[in-house]
């Protein structure tokens, strides 16, 4: 058992995995930047901005003081993509140990040059364990303790299973790999496929459609981990919970951002002046523009990916 188990970042993911923590354990401290939402946590036991008024454990504890997880043996990281790479560096820069495990909970790509965040992780904090957990996992049913089932992922097989031990309650399942690679390519694709799927339905395909984007989906997420991997890759691993669990939530989730983008984007008359005016942050997007790289790069032979580039105005 993990002795103690902090979360890095205070939005939806981030506060409903600190609560499954709080869970397992006695205490369970989330670094949160925003004051405003400490301090709301703090008096009302609230997410509101994230997570409406679902109320939070009472062993939730909010700090913005990044020295209160320091100390922690894991810290989940739970930012967005675009952030992750300036979290590592805060990180870094506070004196991180060596020995503190990165749970990693943030999908996409890193960029300039685009790879895979592990590689990105080593390169900032190469001596550091790191690990991923991802699921088909709907921050508020997590938050409400409803069945959850995820994946966590490592090299090492003894510090996924220890995580996953630490972890596991009633309602919050997790089976272990050593693929992090596939896992993280499946985190990836899953996003840019849910505007796709989103674009289906504007365009009123039906579920046969979207049942074969799906399978499709999985032969490219397969695709792109055996060429990162050098031409081998266990397909055992494409049939997990952060996997093909993953990739139909997102898909068929009215609760899924990537695919009401790709709703909007579907119903739009000008599709050019949609994606120029749409502000907010779909990690599908961002991933598909990175993504184009490493097909070059490999020689990949990815159509669906590449008709979600195409219809983003990425080609």
């Amino acid at each position: 058992m993990i002795n103690s188990i902090a979360t890095y970042g205070g939005g939806s993911w981030g506060t409903a995995l600190a609560c499954q923590v709080a869970r397992c354990y006695d205490k369970a401290t989330i670094f949160i930047r925003d004051e405003q939402i400490v301090n709301e946590i703090l008096t009302h036991r609230t997410n509101n901005k994230y997570l409406g008024n679902i109320l939070l454990p009472d062993n939730l504890y909010p700090s913005s003081t990044l020295a209160n997880i320091l100390d922690k043996e894991v810290i989940i990281i739970a930012v967005p993509s675009s952030a992750f790479i300036s979290v590592l560096n805060i990180l870094k820069n506070a004196g991180l140990s060596q020995n503190t495990v990165l749970l990693i909970a943030t999908k996409g790509l890193a960029s300039n040059p685009t790879e895979l965040l592990s590689d990105r992780t080593k390169s900032i904090l190469p001596n550091n364990p790191i690990a991923f957990i991802y699921g088909p996992n709907i921050a508020k049913e997590v938050v409400r303790n409803l069945f959850t089932p995820a994946t966590i992922a490592c090299q090492d097989i003894s510090i996924a299973s220890k995580l996953a031990d630490s972890l596991t309650s009633l309602h919050f399942t997790l089976n272990v790999t050593n693929d992090i690679v596939t896992l993280q390519v499946a985190g990836t694709i899953k996003n840019i496929i849910a505007i796709k799927s989103g674009l289906y339905d504007a365009n009123g395909y039906g579920e046969n459609a979207k049942a074969w984007l799906i399978t499709q989906a999985v032969q490219e997420i397969s695709i792109l981990a055996t060429a990162l991997k050098g031409g081998q890759l266990d397909d055992r691993v494409l049939l997990e919970a952060g996997v093909l669990g993953d990739l139909i939530l997102t898909c068929y989730s009215k609760n899924s951002r990537n695919t009401k983008f790709g709703y909007e984007l579907g119903m739009q008359e000008n599709k050019s002046k949609f994606l120029t005016d749409t502000s907010y942050l779909v990690e599908g997007r961002e991933s598909a523009r990175l993504i184009i790289d490493l097909i070059k790069k490999y020689k990949l032979q990815m159509p669906v990916v590449l008709s979600v580039i195409k219809e983003l105005g990425l080609d």
